[in-house]
């Protein structure tokens, strides 16, 4: 991927445009030319369309026919003096350095031309054409300068009769008047209309028509447009490139700059839809297309696989043309990435976007509304809710909240998961420990942020359940999550109030492959996966969504094979309720609300029995059941502390346990870190036999 230079072509096979036939034509127009006199011919287009290009192909043209043998080239690009002194002077430099080396005919020019120059102002030492004050040409120009002042009329006529006597045709070819400033605009213009009537001299001066106009009309209050009138004897206007050779000229330069696009990631309907949604009235001229294909050689490597091709295209096109516009979409993330708002929202809405529409340039402004709406649909005025947000990020589109940034950073956060990371997870799954062994790696990292690397990789990982795990690894993931799951759980303080928790992250995914089972299959697959499970959490979790399918949604289950599969469960959590993994998971709670749900009641206060009857399984247990709630103060919001003695009636007698509690803490025995859990279980004990309902309270802190 590499930078493509800015420089006209010169030759004719690298036309790309359809602009070689047109110049071709100029040029016999200019070698068919026999008058004596004098002729002002002008290349009319707006900036970066390619007439320097023509320029090009009308000299490779002329110096290729036989007809134009006795014809001098001379190039002048007065933007390479702009700001000098003088750019009548470099004018007249250049003839004096070229003809008289062109021709022996035109060998007295060079004196009369230097003549010429000094009697118009004096001459200029022009760096890079004489070499300096100490070249040959500098001492020389140091010479005429020494000399008498001469007669400009007079030097006129006889630079006239050298050229007549010579009866060589001369071509001047000028670029680039349009990049001058007003006054040297104007002050070029002056000149050539004063050589304009030179014999056997023809001009060919490329520029924009209006910007010329309006340079001389802004330096010297005169119209514009007819002021060059008076001087451009043969205008040409230069065709417009052809729409579909611009766009393939577009296109094939997008396929050099994007070529590391990681293969079958880039969406051709997509790119159709947002290319001739809005995107392609943005690329006018052939040097649009230099501009935006540079600027993605420069940006894209870095976001390579993070992104979505076809958006990325999009929004740097939208900063090399548009940049107010891309000023805004940077600064405004929460008001084009997201689902859809709410519809109180929708007015105030609409008038950011109205607003930001009125500063795009009319001719853009409908084909601009139409891209933003399609990379944004939250701009548009169809509903998009929370549901397509899980596709969004999978496709890595800009209109994801968590992708946006990316757009805009042109690289990744250094400990963020990219596209990258996640989908060789996915592909991982071909050798299931391998895929375990990375998630319990992940568990072991936190982000700058604080978020456990494990949370993202899951998370990341619902996006892909659908489509990228094939159909034969569906069970072996399901399998794996079971298996490693319990170990992903995040510890309570890392996890947010408002969170889904984290068993919910790991067992997601495996539900929502399950889908994706044959149904005849899904009770095989579901008691292999919760036999292979080291812990009960993650398991006991995707049981209970079988159980709990809202209504309406048909279920992954029938009701026969639910009930084996919670006694899969049941006999799994025998063999390991007693199990440190098990009892120490922040989740354990939920391994016992499970087995109440679905085995023997009776049963199961026998087992919690015999586990509190230990004083260390009784602090354990306690703290299974231990809650925190966020209390609004009115300098913050603190958690606050909950364990409510009812919450253990179905599995423990509270009364008896209330007992121990009094004499372990009494004793001393009763661990630092634990005992919050002890006093908040005895404080709410009290409240309820006060008759107050601790669930029913706000819980303020004591000191607000």
């Amino acid at each position: 991927m590499s930078l493509t230079s800015d420089l006209p072509r010169n030759d004719p096979k690298e036309d790309l445009f359809g602009h070689a036939p047109f110049a071709e034509q100029l040029a016999k127009s200019i070698a068919r030319h026999a008058g004596e006199g004098g002729l002002v011919l002008a290349l009319h287009g707006p900036w970066g369309s390619g007439k320097s290009t023509v320029l090009g192909y009308v000299r490779y043209y002329l110096k290729t026919q036989e007809s134009t043998n006795d014809l001098v080239i001379v190039e002048f690009n007065p933007w390479w003096f702009a700001g000098r002194d003088d750019l009548a002077r470099a004018f007249l430099r250049q003839l004096q350095a070229v003809l008289p080396v062109r021709s022996e005919k035109l060998r007295e020019l060079g004196t009369l031309l230097g003549d010429f120059a000094e009697g118009i102002g004096g001459l200029i030492d022009l760096a890079g054409w004489t070499g300096g004050a100490a070249g040959p040409a500098g001492r020389g120009i140091g010479a005429i300068v020494g000399r008498q002042p001469k007669d400009v009329p007079a030097l006129k006529s006889k630079i006239a009769a050298a050229l007549k006597e010579a009866k060589l045709r001369v071509l001047v070819l000028v670029d680039d008047i349009d990049r001058l400033e007003n006054s040297e605009v104007r002050q070029l213009f002056t000149v050539i209309k004063a050589l304009a009537d030179f014999p056997y001299v023809t001009y060919l001066l490329a520029f924009d028509h209006e910007v010329a106009a309006r340079a001389v009309e802004t330096d010297s209050n005169l119209p514009g447009a007819r002021y060059l009138e008076k001087i451009i004897q043969v205008p040409f206007h230069l065709p417009a490139v052809d729409r579909v050779a611009l766009r393939s000229a577009f296109w094939r330069r997008l396929d050099e700059v994007l070529a590391g696009t990681p293969e079958g990631t880039f969406d051709n309907s997509r790119w159709g839809w947002i290319y001739f949604g809005g995107l392609e009235p943005l690329i006018q001229v052939p040097r649009d297309i230099v501009r935006l294909a540079n600027t993605l050689s420069v940006t894209y490597p870095g976001v390579i696989g993070e992104v979505n091709a076809v958006d990325f295209v999009a929004i740097e096109a939208i900063r090399v043309f548009l940049p107010r516009l891309y000023d805004t979409l940077r600064a405004n993330p929460d008001k084009f990435a997201g689902h859809s708002p709410d519809r109180q929202d929708r007015e105030a809405e609409r008038a950011f976007h109205d607003k930001w529409v009125a500063d795009v340039p009319e001719q853009w402004r409908a084909s601009t509304r139409m891209l933003v709406e399609r990379l944004f649909p939250k701009v548009s005025v169809m509903g998009y809710g929370t549901d397509f947000l899980a596709e969004w990020r999978r496709d890595r589109l800009v209109c994801h909240p968590d992708v946006f940034p990316v757009y805009f950073r042109f690289s990744l956060p250094s400990d963020a998961v990219g596209h990258a990371e996640i989908m060789s997870l996915v592909r991982s799954l071909a050798n299931p420990n391998d895929f375990k062994e990375r998630l319990l790696a992940a568990a072991k990292k936190t982000r700058v942020d604080g978020i456990p690397k494990a949370r993202e990789l899951l998370e990341r990982l619902m996006d892909h359940v659908e489509k990228d795990v094939s159909e034969p690894l569906v069970p072996t993931a399901i399998e794996a999550l079971l298996e490693v799951g319990d170990e992903l759980v995040e510890p309570r303080e890392q996890q947010g109030m408002f969170e889904p928790g984290s068993d919910s992250r790991v067992a997601r995914p495996a539900y929502f492959l399950l889908k994706r089972v044959p149904k005849e299959r899904r009770r095989d697959v579901v008691e292999r996966a919760i036999k292979g499970a080291r812990g009960l959490v993650i398991s006991s979790k995707l049981v209970r969504y079988l159980t709990k399918e809202g209504p309406g949604i048909e279920p992954l289950l029938d009701a026969d094979d639910l009930k084996h599969v919670q006694g899969v469960w049941i006999d799994r959590a025998r063999a390991l309720l007693h199990e440190p993994s098990v009892t120490n998971n922040p989740e354990f709670r939920w391994v016992l609300e499970s087995w109440r749900a679905w085995g023997d009641p009776t049963e199961l206060r026998d087992v919690c029995a015999k586990f509190v009857g230990s004083d260390a399984g009784l602090l354990v247990f306690l703290h299974a059941f231990r809650s925190d709630s966020q209390v609004a103060t009115a300098r913050s919001v603190k958690r606050h502390p909950r364990l409510n003695p009812a919450w253990l009636q179905p599995f423990v007698d509270t009364e008896a346990v209330a007992t121990r509690l009094v004499a372990l803490l009494d004793r001393g025995e009763v661990p630092e870190v634990l005992k919050v859990d002890v006093q908040q279980f005895l404080k709410e004990r009290d409240m309820r036999a006060a008759g107050k309902d601790p669930d029913a309270l706000g819980w303020p802190d004591d000191d607000e």
